[in-house]
C-alpha cells in the first residue's frame, strides 16, 4: 500500500511557507511515500520539487486553481491554468491538458463549489476530496457520503500550508507499483480513498485569522 498526500501547499502559494526539501522531509518521516504539490494557481513549487525529489519519493505535479464557483485540484498538470473561469471550463481545461481534476474540501465556504456544482460535473469527474485535514471531522464525513452517493473516488490530503502538518491526510492506493501512471490510474479507475487525523485546533484557527487578514489586504479579492 502506498500513501500520498495529495493536497500539499509550498512557499509558492501565497500564504504557504515551506520549501519544497522541507516538505519531503516532514513526508518521509512520517512514513509517506509521496505527494502532490497543490499551490495556489502557481505551478513553480511542483516543478522544483519534481528536480530535488528523491527517486524512492513520488511527486505528482499540481495546482489548485481559484474558478468563479470555487477551487479545483488538478493532478498531473505542469501548465499554468487561468484562474476566474467557470467550474466546468476550469475542468475542461484539465481534461484537454492530461490532467485528472479533484474537487477539495467541497462544503468549505469561500472555496468549496458545493454540491450542485458537482452534480453538474458528475460525469467529467472521477473523484472528491473525502478528508482534508483543515476541515471538520463531520464535513469530512458529509463529503464522503457524498463521494458514496455520486458513485466516485475520494483522495485525501492535509491543506496544509506548513510543513510540519505535511502528510496529516492522505490517499491511501492499493499497489506497489511507484510509478506515476500507475499512480494516477488508481485515482481514475475510482480506486482510491482518503483517510487521516484532523490538524489542530488552534492551527486551523490561525490559519482562518490570517486567510480573513490577507483578504482585506488583497481588496477583498478571494485567493
Amino acid at each position: 500500500m502506498i500513501k500520498l498526500d495529495l493536497h500539499v501547499h509550498s512557499k509558492y502559494s501565497e500564504d504557504g511557507i515551506g520549501t519544497p526539501k522541507e516538505l519531503i522531509k516532514s513526508l518521509k518521516k512520517k512514513g509517506l511515500q509521496g505527494m502532490a504539490i497543490t499551490d495556489h494557481n502557481n505551478i513553480e513549487g511542483c516543478i522544483k520539487t519534481l528536480k530535488i525529489a528523491p527517486k524512492d519519493f513520488i511527486v505528482i505535479p499540481g495546482i489548485e486553481i481559484s474558478t468563479s464557483d470555487g477551487h479545483i485540484l488538478a493532478l498531473n498538470v505542469k501548465k499554468k491554468i487561468p484562474r476566474k473561469l467557470s467550474i466546468e471550463e476550469t475542468v475542461d481545461i484539465i481534461i484537454d491538458e492530461g490532467g485528472i481534476p479533484i474537487v477539495p474540501h467541497l462544503f468549505r465556504n469561500m472555496s468549496g463549489i458545493k454540491k450542485t456544482k458537482l452534480k453538474i460535473l458528475q460525469k467529467k469527474i472521477q473523484a472528491i476530496e473525502v478528508f482534508n485535514s483543515c476541515s471538520q471531522p463531520k464535513t469530512n464525513l458529509k463529503t464522503a457520503k457524498i463521494a458514496t452517493e455520486f458513485n466516485l473516488g475520494g483522495t485525501g490530503g492535509s491543506d496544509t500550508h506548513d510543513p510540519l502538518y505535511a502528510g496529516y491526510g492522505y490517499t491511501y492506493f492499493d499497489t506497489t507499483d511507484f510509478r506515476t501512471d500507475t499512480i494516477l490510474s488508481e485515482i481514475t479507475k475510482k480506486k482510491t480513498w482518503g483517510e487521516g487525523i484532523t490538524i489542530p485546533l488552534e492551527y486551523r484557527r490561525n490559519r482562518m485569522l490570517k486567510s480573513i487578514k490577507q483578504f482585506f489586504q488583497r481588496g477583498f479579492r478571494r485567493i
